[in-house]
């Protein structure tokens, strides 16, 4: 009977949290200051990196940019092809930054992501994606993006 309520509470919190991270990483039905592309390799056990380059589209015009962090949460590698929708960029300059956010996802051979992304700046980056390898997360994650040209 004991176990039966500790399972009951694990599977309870883990719903609980993964509901949680599904509502935080979905975009508003508002329209984006600008979209971007992204292409990341990651690597992890409990903790994580990642590395990737990108480009924004914003104002009719195309930027690349690098990307890569570090995180808590998950397991495996993976590559990650992504889009995303980018909030609240009123200069190309405030797009560079240090990100932080949540990303929730899993892969077994292929699968899906999303992340919800913010920078010092308040630019808010909502990715949603495919990946391929064999992984999970959900957890704390913090990227460096630089512009490259």
């Amino acid at each position: 009977m004991k176990n039966n309520i500790i399972n009951l509470a694990v599977t309870g919190t883990a719903i609980f949290v993964i509901t949680g991270c599904a509502s935080m990483t979905q975009a508003p039905s508002t329209p984006p200051s600008a979209t971007v592309r992204v292409r990341e390799w990651s690597a992890a056990y409990y903790g994580s990196a990642a590395t990737g380059k990108g480009t924004l589209y914003y104002h009719g015009r195309s930027h690349r940019f690098t990307i890569s962090g570090a995180g808590v949460g998950g397991m495996g590698g993976q590559k990650i092809s992504a889009t995303g929708k980018v909030y609240n960029l009123n200069n190309l300059s405030d797009f560079s930054g240090t990100y932080r956010g949540v990303s929730r996802g899993l892969t077994l051979i292929e699968g899906k992501m999303h992340a919800k992304l913010t920078n010092g700046n308040g630019v808010v980056m909502y990715l949603a994606g495919e990946t391929e390898g064999v992984a999970s997360s959900m957890g704390v994650q913090a990227f460096e993006v630089t512009l490259t040209d």
